[in-house]
């Protein structure tokens, strides 16, 4: 539907214009109504039309300075001139500033009906050619995004490779700045965030991220962004010429104020020391991935380290030896009481200590992690969520602490009550509660199988066996049970909870829900939205 709005300083005029724009069935809506240019305009900022229609001899700014405004404000709308009057300047104006069309009154409904298709077809070609350029920027933020990561992991090495894919995706600038810096950005509660705000969904949340950093970061001035391997933290290549230390800090407070603001995150950033070209970048990313690691376990807001700023500090013991075989001996029985008991003195010790870095937090959690493996084995692959790197680097606060480790405790305490249970139920219930928390990422049962070294066809047998459902059931059931959830809120749209639940395909999502349920998202949004 395009908006239109009708400007004349006659209220009969007006009416008449308006009502035959109504009469003409086009895909058309008169969304406002002003009796001169400078009403217009103001109108214009709330209401955002599509096309004006406008007469041009009216008081208080006339039709020549309101053509002129819009032609320099507002080029994406089209304008037709309806005037009773045919002088050369109303007709000179309309040619300068690129109107659509001009109709004389009285306005046959032929001349207004091919105006106005003139206008949409305009209108329509205008927002052909930006989507286009969206669509062209898009890729080529991708494109960027995908060299920086090869580069930063050493999986494009050859400097001359680097220097002629940085020409050709317009990086070089970077090249010849003389000298750069590395920003690795982490939200300390991005887990916490990710599932609470966005469903689980962290690729969303990094999508959020990003648009709020280059909104902060114009791209004329050569500084670029991507996301690290794991998809965790956010990096920024600063040039030292636009980037000092001012700029670059108020650009880190910006950034985290945004963040806190919008999503309640506290932002932790380690910053390397200067380098020139772009094959040194693994190492200016290594350095500033020692410099955020260095930042305080229990900081508060955004919290800043450079890897110049002094030495390296001494390790901070928080799990004695003694301790950790304490540790392990309570993992190897089972028992729960003494895991959350040794675990809980870690937690008290580490807050005696408010001088811990990050480093050293992930330290002791890594040897805790090893001690679980080493005394239960098999809980890594039950558990893969808790036992990967990710999940330990991503412990950034005490809340998160706290956590992992309650989360850990009540793992090993399953995992030892179901060592008896035959090995296919266990395999089955671990694909299950991955598809739990992964419901909403592009799963397959051949993807799956592949995972677990099984034969697809006995995987499905072995899947419908223990949970009497099968794969693509289980699957869709979740996504559905998930979306019923989000739809009883009118927070967000059809499609992006589509999106939310893994249905790129927003008229897909709609026949599976109607098929789960019995009721398009829109009825069931209606019928349950205020329960």
């Amino acid at each position: 539907m395009y908006k239109i709005m009708v400007v004349d300083d006659e209220a009969l005029s007006r009416k008449t214009i308006v009502k035959m724009i109504d009469e003409l069935g086009l895909q058309t809506e008169v969304i406002a109504e002003a009796k001169h240019g400078e009403e217009a305009l103001q109108l214009i900022q709330i209401n955002k039309p599509h096309i004006v229609v406008t007469d041009m001899n009216m008081p208080v700014m006339n039709g020549q300075q309101f053509l002129e405004t819009l032609y320099r404000e507002f080029s994406e709308i089209r304008v037709i001139v309806i005037s009773g009057y045919s002088q050369f300047e109303y007709l000179k104006a309309a040619l300068t500033f690129q109107a659509c069309e001009y109709v004389l009154k009285p306005v046959a409904v032929t001349e207004l009906r091919g105006a106005l298709n003139k206008a949409i077809e305009a209108v329509s070609e205008y927002s052909s050619r930006q989507q286009e350029r969206k669509s062209s920027r898009e890729m080529m933020k991708l494109r960027r995004e995908d060299f920086l990561q090869h580069v930063a992991n050493k999986r494009i090495t050859n400097k001359f490779d680097i220097q002629s894919q940085a020409e050709e995706l317009g990086l070089a600038p970077v090249l010849s700045a003389g000298g750069y810096r590395v920003a690795v950005c982490v939200i300390r509660q991005f887990k916490e965030i990710s599932r609470t705000k966005f469903h689980g969904n962290a690729d969303l949340f990094m999508f959020c991220l990003e648009n709020i950093m280059y909104e902060l970061l114009p791209q004329e001035e050569c500084a670029w962004i991507y996301k690290s391997d794991d998809r965790f933290r956010l990096c920024l290549i600063l040039p030292v010429n636009a980037f000092q230390k001012k700029r670059t800090e108020e650009t880190l407070l910006a950034f985290h104020k945004a963040v806190h603001q919008t999503l309640g995150g506290d932002v932790a950033v380690g910053i390397s020391p200067e380098f020139s070209g772009l094959e040194k970048l693994p190492e200016a990313y290594g350095t500033a991935i020692d410099a955020f690691e260095h930042n305080p376990f229990a900081g508060n807001g955004l919290t800043v380290r450079h890897a110049e700023a002094g030495g390296r500090a001494a390790e901070l013991e928080l799990l004695a030896s003694f301790d950790q075989k304490r540790l392990g001996q309570a993992f190897g029985s089972g028992k729960a009481k003494d895991m959350r008991g040794i675990m809980s003195d870690f937690v008290r010790k580490l807050g005696q200590h408010a001088e811990a870095a990050i480093r050293d937090v992930h330290r002791e959690l890594f040897k805790i992690r090893q001690t679980a493996i080493s005394e239960m084995n098999g809980i890594a692959t039950a558990e893969p969520s808790l036992f990967d790197s990710q999940a330990v680097e991503a412990v950034l606060s005490p809340l998160e602490l706290r956590s992992f480790l309650d989360k850990l405790a009540s793992a090993a305490e399953d995992f030892g009550k179901n060592r008896d249970m035959p090995e296919s139920v266990q395999t089955v219930r671990q694909i299950a509660q991955y598809m739990d928390e992964h419901y909403f990422e592009d799963i397959g049962l051949i993807d799956i199988a592949t995972r677990h070294y099984m034969d697809p066809a006995y995987l499905s047998k072995l899947f419908k066996a223990v949970t009497d459902e099968n794969f693509i059931e289980y699957l869709t059931r979740k996504r559905m049970e998930k979306a019923c959830e989000l739809l009883c809120s009118p927070e967000r749209k059809v499609n992006e909870i589509a999106e939310l639940v893994g249905y790129e395909n927003q008229r897909y999502f709609s026949q599976v829900f109607k098929k789960f349920t019995g009721r398009t998202p829109s009825e069931y949004r209606e019928a349950f939205g205020q329960l």
